[in-house]
Parts: C-alpha cells; sequence; structure tokens
C-alpha cells in the first residue's frame, strides 16, 4: 500500500505541475486565461500517468474522491450520513478533507471503501 508520505508527495508534486502549465500558459499568451496547454499532448501523457497512479493504488471511489479533491474547485467538505442512536444524536459527521493530510487521514478512516488491496 502507498505510503501518507508518497501519496502526498505524489498529489503535490501533481499540483506543482499543474500550477507551473498554468503559469506558462499565462506568460506565454500575456493573457489571463492563457493559450490552453492544457489540451497539448505532453500535458495529456502526464494525465494519463496520474490515471495509472490512482488506478495502482485506490479503488474506484478512492479514485473518484482524490479527483474530486484535485479538480472540484469546492469546499472540500465530506458529509456522512449516521443513524442517531442512544449514545448520538447527530445525523450528519461533516469531514473537513480541504487538506491534502486530512484528506489522506479520512482515505485511512474508510480504508476497504478508498484503497485497493495489497
Amino acid at each position: 500500500m502507498i505510503t501518507k508520505e508518497q501519496f502526498i508527495k505524489f498529489i503535490t508534486e501533481y499540483k506543482n505541475f499543474e500550477e507551473a502549465i498554468d503559469r506558462i500558459d499565462r506568460a506565454v499568451s500575456g493573457r489571463n486565461w492563457g493559450l490552453n496547454l492544457f489540451e497539448c499532448d505532453w500535458y495529456n501523457s502526464v494525465g494519463i500517468m496520474l490515471d495509472i497512479f490512482l488506478e495502482s493504488h485506490f479503488t474506484d471511489d478512492g479514485q473518484d474522491l482524490v479527483n474530486w479533491w484535485l479538480f472540484e474547485d469546492v469546499d472540500h467538505i465530506i458529509t456522512q450520513k449516521i443513524f442517531p442512536d442512544f449514545f448520538t444524536e447527530k445525523s450528519e459527521i461533516e469531514y473537513n478533507v480541504n487538506k491534502l493530510e486530512d484528506l489522506w487521514n479520512y482515505m485511512i478512516k474508510y480504508k476497504k471503501d478508498y484503497f485497493l488491496n495489497d
């Protein structure tokens, strides 16, 4: 299984790559919206590498969760419905996974749902 450090390093470096492409795109075009280098062959190859990484370590749900975290520009809050019991009156639990480490911790908590078996 992938380690926390490997996961954080890979995702951080992928995000750094995307940000660099965005900066190059804007610098070359001289505009805020750029030339759309995100549609070139070599960027596409990096996307395929991301897919291979995700498919080799995560279940379909895990892949969806990481892709949501990477590409959706939203507040990364996971809401989980729970049934109230004698000890709990809440009907929902919210997990704030805006930080990459918090995403990892959430995924580890539900390891069977998100990680492929070794």
